[in-house]
């Protein structure tokens, strides 16, 4: 009788969890199903008395806003311009991609060098603690207040409008969080193994690259990934650094609000577009994150 009594609530609150869960799933999922159903809609259906949520049964599905993504207009289409939103032969997505990955090695680069040094050797004159605090307080400037002194600066040294000087920006602004990733997990990495390695003849370089790296790479995997993110979502610093050669697909997504209105079939496609390279990436580095978000979660 007394299990019987017990046994209600145990499953009256296990009802109440998955309901919970179930109700916090489709409100997080929800923007993103909203995201594609609009990238099949058009101007008729988005602009309706009455909102529609399922393709097929409230709104007969489209491609238009696919087709517009690359500048072509569909057939019968009168008077409307097709906005090349990845650029011209894909100029939009490429210069993202090549900012993205290219900022996020150099930052890895930079970042496991100063992390390994933060952790290996010890400073007199400024304690370790102090250098690395130091290294990410700068991640706490906020990007409009660097957006105008990189501005002067870039058109002074006539790097305005190139990608090079997207990616070191981008650089610069994730050094303090990609630095702080790799510390931790060189810290967890004990001494005792690369001064085995110096031992049997390697080199400090050698027992860095042989060693160290090799078991810290779920750690800077989840430090690339962080990198990439915000560089390939970053918006205010790629729109004052360019103007035409050198913009990112957020910024050409920004340009489908018009004097017609907002575009929002269009911008729906650009941000599905803008959604999948971070994905991927997620995707292939999966078995590295997780390692890496629960390597240094545990001190012994």
């Amino acid at each position: 009788m007394a299990n019987s009594y017990y046994k209600v609530p145990k499953i009256s609150r296990k009802i109440l969890v998955y309901l919970i869960l179930i109700i916090w799933f489709i409100f997080a999922i929800f923007p993103i199903y909203w995201t594609i159903t609009m990238s099949f809609k058009d101007a008729t259906v988005v602009y309706g008395k009455k909102p529609t949520y399922f393709p097929f049964i409230d709104f007969k599905p489209t491609v238009k806003a696919w087709i517009h993504l690359i500048g072509k207009s569909v057939e019968g289409e009168e008077g409307y311009m097709a906005m090349p939103v990845l650029g011209e032969k894909a100029k939009y997505l490429r210069n993202s991609l090549v900012v993205s990955l290219g900022s996020s090695i150099l930052t890895v680069v930079l970042g496991v060098m100063a992390g390994y040094a933060l952790t290996r050797f010890e400073y007199k004159k400024w304690k370790n603690d102090d250098i690395g605090f130091f290294i990410l307080s700068q991640r706490m400037f906020p990007p409009v207040a660097l957006a105008m002194p990189f501005f002067i600066l870039f058109t002074w040294v006539r790097l305005i409008d190139k990608l090079p000087s997207l990616i070191l920006v981008y650089s610069i602004m994730n050094m303090p969080i990609v630095t702080w990733i790799v510390k931790e997990f060189f810290e967890d990495v004990p001494k005792e193994l690369e001064e085995a390695a110096m031992v049997d003849g390697c080199t400090r370089w050698g027992a860095l690259f042989r060693v160290i790296i090799p078991m810290a790479v779920p750690g800077i995997a989840v430090a690339f990934l962080f990198s990439f993110i915000f560089s390939w979502n970053e918006f205010l610093i790629a729109l004052t650094l360019t103007f035409k050669d050198a913009k990112t697909l957020p910024v050409g997504m920004s340009g489908l609000t018009t004097l017609r209105g907002p575009l929002y079939w269009d911008i729906a496609a650009n941000a599905l577009m803008i959604m999948i390279p971070p994905l991927i990436v997620t995707i292939l580095a999966n078995k590295y994150i997780i390692r890496g978000l629960s390597l240094g979660a545990v001190k012994q």
